[in-house]
């Protein structure tokens, strides 16, 4: 089963983390930071090149928040693998706390593709 979902997570984990991985303390300024980076998105800006260039723990964030909007299972993202690009756009291997893994493909666009057994 594969399901499409926009990555405004990844505008979420852009405009919310600081330096230390601290969320700043004003949701206001964090969902207008969230929008200008999809806007962006939409303007030129490489979305799955902010996802490349994210530390282990922010990419894990993004990858929990997109396959939670896909509404699939997933309590915790516990580590994920880059694998070999498919069709030019980056691919992961999200493995969720319990065992379950989602296979998630980033586009410039911001859009997630999970990729996901159903027979789990």
């Amino acid at each position: 089963m594969m399901k499409r979902v926009l990555v405004s997570a990844v505008a979420l984990a852009l405009a919310g983390c600081q330096q230390g991985g601290e969320a700043t303390g004003n949701a206001a300024a964090n969902a207008a930071e969230a929008n200008a980076v999809v806007d962006n998105a939409a303007d030129g800006n490489n979305v799955a090149a902010q996802v490349i260039a994210m530390n282990d723990a922010q990419r894990n964030v993004v990858f929990i928040r997109a396959i939670m909007d896909a509404g699939l299972k997933c309590d915790h993202v516990d580590s994920s693998v880059r694998l070999p690009d498919q069709d030019g756009n980056p691919l992961w291997r999200a493995n969720c706390k319990g065992g379950a893994a989602h296979m998630i493909i980033i586009t410039p666009d911001g859009t997630a593709k999970i990729v996901s057994r159903t027979d789990q």
